[in-house]
């Protein structure tokens, strides 16, 4: 009997978003099972959000060779708290790099899964899958859980979104704020994902007219384009720097449509089952991180980004499923 599990993903909300599926199925296949999520601090805010898939979640610095973390002290003292939870599994989700591998592997576990295929000199493995067996990320997480004994119930990403979420959402919005409701994120971490500010203000003006409430999110660092989108596109209310993940959460799942770039936003509504386009440049692979359900989330994609015209995404907009047929959590 599997009694405890580590599972290790690092990285960002995209990530974690797309790991979901094969959390979900490792819950299924040890249902008693205590599960683990070892990532970075940020996460801590999206742990509730995966719930019933984890038990609790251990964040952990960074490292060398995986995110840039050099604070030594800190991973080691990880390893010796991890090597004292008798795990009787580790499985890394990270990546298929020896850096992972190796990290993982110091956990203790009983047994440890983990993608091969990478380069380097790994750690013995007791469970392994091929890094290019399946393209999509969602889908190769998946199968290695499933190969560490995990039981699919499909590959779509979901979330938990909590009452507390939707109540962060409808204090942002107000009383006053009409349906239905379409957000949109210009604002991404690479600039080669970011589609033009006045590209994002001419789909709002459109949506405007089409009869949408519209809202422009972005973090604090991006309240400069997200002000320039709303200062093109009169009747749009500018949310950026208001909202935490959980309230970010709550917005997405209680709107009718979603148009962002390639980056967290987006992934939350492929998640939450809210229609979306998004728009994408050549520096993402599509094939990979992009939406399964290609009949709810349209895709976007030029060379370079500033192509895509925003005819074409009021057009995808217009195509998506309407709400009642979303299927969000």
């Amino acid at each position: 009997m599997v009694g405890r599990i580590a599972v290790f993903r690092g990285l960002y909300l995209g990530d974690l978003v797309a790991s979901t599926p094969a959390l979900r199925a490792l819950r299924r296949g040890h249902p008693k099972a205590e599960i683990s999520l070892v990532g970075l601090p940020w996460a801590v805010a999206l742990a509730p959000h995966l719930a019933p898939e984890i038990d609790r979640f251990v964040p952990y610095p960074g490292a060398p060779g995986l995110d840039g973390g050099d604070d030594e002290a800190a991973l080691a003292e990880l390893v010796r708290e991890m090597r004292g939870q008798d795990f009787d599994l580790a499985v890394n989700l990270h990546g298929r790099g020896p850096e992972s591998t190796r990290l993982v592997a110091s956990f203790g576990a009983r047994r440890t899964a983990g993608f091969v295929g990478g380069g380097g000199e790994y750690p013995a493995l007791d469970v392994s899958v091929p890094w290019d067996a399946e393209e999509h990320e969602a889908r190769k997480l998946l199968l290695l859980v499933e190969a560490a004994g995990g039981l699919s119930d499909g590959e779509i990403p979901r979330l938990r979104v909590r009452e507390e979420d939707r109540r962060r959402a409808g204090e942002l919005l107000g009383r006053g704020f009409g349906e239905p409701l379409a957000l949109l994120h210009p604002g991404a971490s690479v600039p080669e994902k970011r589609w033009p500010a006045e590209g994002f203000a001419l789909v709002a003006r459109g949506l405007v007219r089409e009869g949408y409430a519209v809202a422009v999110t972005g973090s604090e660092g991006e309240r400069e384009i997200s002000r320039r989108v709303c200062d093109l596109a009169p009747g749009a209310v500018d949310l950026s720097g208001k909202t935490d993940l959980p309230a970010l959460i709550g917005l997405v799942s209680r709107a009718d449509l979603l148009v962002s770039n390639d980056t967290g936003p987006a992934h939350l509504a492929y998640a939450l089952g809210t229609p979306s386009v998004t728009v994408f440049g050549p520096s993402t692979d599509v094939g990979r991180w992009g939406p399964l359900e290609r009949e709810r989330h349209a895709v976007l994609l030029e060379d370079p980004i500033s192509e895509v015209r925003a005819e074409a995404v009021l057009e995808a907009a217009g195509r998506l499923a309407p709400r009642e047929q979303r299927v969000g959590v």
